[in-house]
């Protein structure tokens, strides 16, 4: 990639270490700090700030729909299938043996397990941004709208997601994409106007920094809330300030990749980056097996909160590492179908 556009590479990388790290939470004694959790979660956000710029920066000069949705959906949703299967097989092998397993019984438990749209339950982002890939013809209107009009659909497609929180499991793939798009709205704009907002950077990395931590505040000590908002589409439950924390934490963020960007190359980045899916697809696999080990054991030890910080810290760092090794490993075994298998 142009050297000035290897921070939102760096970003991508940062982005999934951010995602993982929240699903890494270790709290077995519920005193892990409430506002260091509140933010480390909900980091899927940087992901889909991410896809938007390089959605405008990669695809639209020569944008193709057909070969845009079948290149997604070899290299995302082919995979998802893949790791899906993968997780259902022993969770089958280990209902038909149970003593008690009757034909209905397995029937019911395949049925709720596969409700919601997916196995393992950080792959709801696959189905949500499959359908944001779909829905490409609206977002190319977009990027072709005045200035005006897309910094008007901005703020109200935010504002309509701090009203409506992610969905109850995030199960409702459309609520999922109303919620995410000022996300991937933010991130076109960037690569659209990226001399521009350069120019700027400082002073809009300072203002979204002050934003971040004011929501940290609010959402810590004024109107305590742990993590991400989630309710039904039309219920009302206040205003969801994890969202706009999440929007200026991207901002945040890629001014950080950005310094990174002009201090060095850091290879081991880039290849989280490269890799980025197939963390995302595989690491449940790893980290549960962390998890089943390490948490039980420190039950017993009745830790202080910066040992549950320093177990989340050990847990992100080895289950990435294995993460990566055994995506390194299919890579290796499968050089020409991995990307369908894993997304790498």
């Amino acid at each position: 990639m142009n050297q000035r556009y290897l921070e939102f590479d760096y970003l991508r990388g940062m982005a999934i270490l951010v995602i993982i790290l929240g699903h890494a939470v270790v709290n077995v004694d519920r005193t892990f700090p409430l506002a260091l959790h509140n933010l480390i979660a909900g980091g899927s956000g940087l992901f889909v700030f991410v896809s938007g710029f390089f959605f405008h920066r990669v695809f639209y000069p020569r944008f193709n729909y057909a070969a845009f949705m079948r290149k997604k959906f070899r290299n995302v949703f082919c995979p998802f299938l893949v790791v899906s299967l993968a997780a259902l097989i022993p969770m089958m092998l280990a209902w038909l043996g149970k003593p008690d397993m009757t034909a209905q019984k397995f029937a019911m438990n395949l049925y709720w397990q596969l409700n919601d749209g997916y196995v393992l339950y950080p792959h709801w982002y696959i189905l949500f941004i499959m359908a944001v890939f779909l829905l490409s013809p609206l977002y190319l209107l977009y990027i072709r709208a005045s200035t005006m009009a897309q910094l008007l659909l901005l703020i109200e497609f935010s504002i309509a997601a701090m009203l409506l929180h992610r969905p109850l499991g995030n199960a409702n793939v459309l609520q999922s994409v109303l919620y995410f798009t000022p996300f991937y709205m933010l991130g076109m704009l960037y690569s659209q106007y990226y001399e521009p907002l350069s120019r700027h950077r400082r002073s809009i990395a300072a203002a979204a920094f002050v934003g971040v931590m004011l929501m940290i505040v609010l959402q810590t000590l004024v109107f305590p809330h742990l993590a991400n908002y989630h309710k039904a589409p039309l219920r009302f439950g206040g205003i969801d300030l994890m969202f706009v924390q999440k929007l200026c934490l991207s901002v945040v963020m890629l001014e950080i990749a950005y310094w990174l960007s002009r201090r060095g190359h850091y290879p081991l980045l880039l290849e989280i980056s490269a890799a980025s899916f197939a963390l995302y697809f595989l690491h449940p696999f790893l980290l549960g097996e962390v998890h089943e080990r390490l948490i039980p054991w420190m039950r017993t030890l009745h830790p202080p909160g910066w040992a549950n910080v320093a177990a989340t810290l050990f847990s992100v760092i080895l289950a990435t590492a294995l993460t990566y090794g055994v995506a390194r490993l299919i890579r290796r075994a499968f050089p020409r179908n991995s990307r369908m298998l894993i997304g790498w």
